[in-house]
This record gives structure tokens, sequence and C-alpha cells, in this order.
């Protein structure tokens, strides 16, 4: 006994016959026939009365088709709870970064959603400020920045991440070396070369 046997059964048990029955899964009209007679074959029992003018349960069909109602719309209920169990079982995390961060993240991502199948980690880029909207706006579950002690808003949490290994090297005939702080003014005109 299979769902869709009971489901051709149903079908044409609602429309008296099996060509409607087979119009209404996509199948054709044998099809429904096989899978009824199937059914008979398996309980040992006459579902239908078969006439010129279509189908018609017989005593032992009522019973069959009670129980086959009754067996679809459990399955249908076992389906949806699956359904909502995977729903509350996956985590969706939004991590919104800098460009220059996602290099260091990406490994570390990979290896975390491996560990947490049912978590789905997504990683979206942009300038400081679009980090710090999408994670004031609820966007993003964190954020991940460049920025100094000074400029920490308080509105939100901060914890830095990479201590030491961000680290701006001058020539030493650069006016730079001299500067305490560099801002971004500092480094207008200056040219960079990443390290590898």
């Amino acid at each position: 006994m299979y769902i869709a046997q009971l489901q051709y059964l149903i079908a044409a048990a609602s429309h008296g016959t099996f060509t409607k029955a087979a119009s209404v899964h996509h199948v054709t009209v044998p099809t429904i026939s096989q899978s009824v007679r199937q059914l008979e074959d398996e309980l040992d029992t006459v579902i239908f009365h078969r006439t010129k003018k279509g189908i018609a349960p017989t005593k032992e069909g009522y019973l069959i088709l009670q129980h086959s109602a009754s067996i679809l719309k459990s399955v249908e209920m076992m389906k949806r709870e699956l359904s909502f169990l995977k729903e509350e079982a996956s985590e969706n995390i939004i991590i919104s970064t800098i460009p220059g961060m996602v290099p260091q993240v990406v490994q570390t991502t990979i290896e975390f959603a491996k560990r947490y199948p049912l978590l789905n980690v997504q990683m979206l880029e942009g300038d400081t400020q679009t980090v710090l909207n999408h994670v004031n706006q609820g966007y993003a579950s964190m954020g991940l920045i460049s920025y100094s002690s000074e400029q920490q808003e308080t509105s939100f949490d901060w914890m830095p991440m990479i201590q030491g290994k961000a680290v701006l090297i001058v020539n030493k005939n650069s006016s730079l070396r001299f500067l305490n702080a560099v801002t971004a003014e500092d480094l207008r005109n200056e040219v960079f070369v990443p390290l590898r």
C-alpha cells in the first residue's frame, strides 16, 4: 500500500470515475485502474462497483475510503509538523563586513557551517557605514569593521576580534612616520602595497 494509491482511490471515489481521477493526478486511466486493482488484491476485497456510468464504493469500499482519508490526513499533518521542525531547527546568521575582513572570516564561516549544518550563514559586504546600518537595523546579526575605540558608538556592543594583525608600515622618508595617529585624510595621496 502506497500513499499515491490512497490518493488515487480517494480521487476516484470523489469524482465517480477513473477518468476524472486520472485527469486530476495527471496520470493515465490504466494507472488509476491498476492502482485500485492492486489495493483490492492486497486487501482481498472489492472496493468499487464498476458500471458503464462510473464507479460506486461497495460497503467494504466505504470502510477503506474512511481509513484512507484518515491516513492521508495523518500524512499531511506529519509533513506540516516536519516542516515546522525544520524551520525551527535552522537558524540564519547574517554577517555584514567591510571588504578587507572577508578573507579572515570565510574559512571560519565554512568550518562553522560544517559543524552546524542547520545553520545558514550569509555574508554581506559594504563600507563601514553600511555595516553599521545593517547591524543597527537588525538586518545583520553582527558586523565586522575596522574602527578605533574613540569612534565607537554607544548604541552597539563592541568586541575586538583581531588585535595586532593590521599594521601600517611607512617608508622612513614618509612624513607619516612622525604622526602618533594616522587619519584617512593623511592617507589620501599614499600608495598601498598589500603583503602576502
